[in-house]
């Protein structure tokens, strides 16, 4: 019972909208602030954020996809671009005990719209 709820819990999390639209790890890469955050995952307590841009699969023995390595923005305390594993938050909580759950209203945007400032010297760069 426990593993289909996890299992329900990261499909929410990643809906097959999402993952198929999800480009593979590395792809974006060059793009610095201009990658395209394609859905975001929130504590409700509003600690932290995460903004997912690229993914890839990793296999079971019968090729079905058994998690997924993702990249993207974290926010919280302070600014990072990370990696993470989608099974991470199948039972991950906020500092209060509460799921992280996916923003439903989300649309798509660059990265530099999120953390202008994260990316602001990377544009100076390219002006000059």
């Amino acid at each position: 019972m426990k593993r289909d709820c996890h299992k329900a819990r990261a499909v929410r999390l990643l809906p097959y909208a999402v993952r198929e639209n999800l480009p593979i790890l590395g792809s974006q890469q060059s793009l610095g602030g201009q990658a395209k955050a394609l859905t975001r995952w929130y504590t409700p307590d509003g600690s932290r954020s995460w903004y997912i841009t690229e993914g890839s699969a990793r296999r079971d023995r019968e090729g079905r996809a058994a998690d997924y390595l993702l990249f993207g923005l974290v926010t919280g305390p302070g600014q990072q671009l990370d990696y993470f594993w989608l099974s991470d938050f199948s039972d991950g909580c906020g500092p209060r005990g509460m799921p992280v759950k996916r923003d439903l209203r989300w649309r798509p945007k660059i990265l530099e719209e999120i953390a202008p400032e994260m990316f602001r010297s990377q544009e100076q760069e390219r002006e000059d």
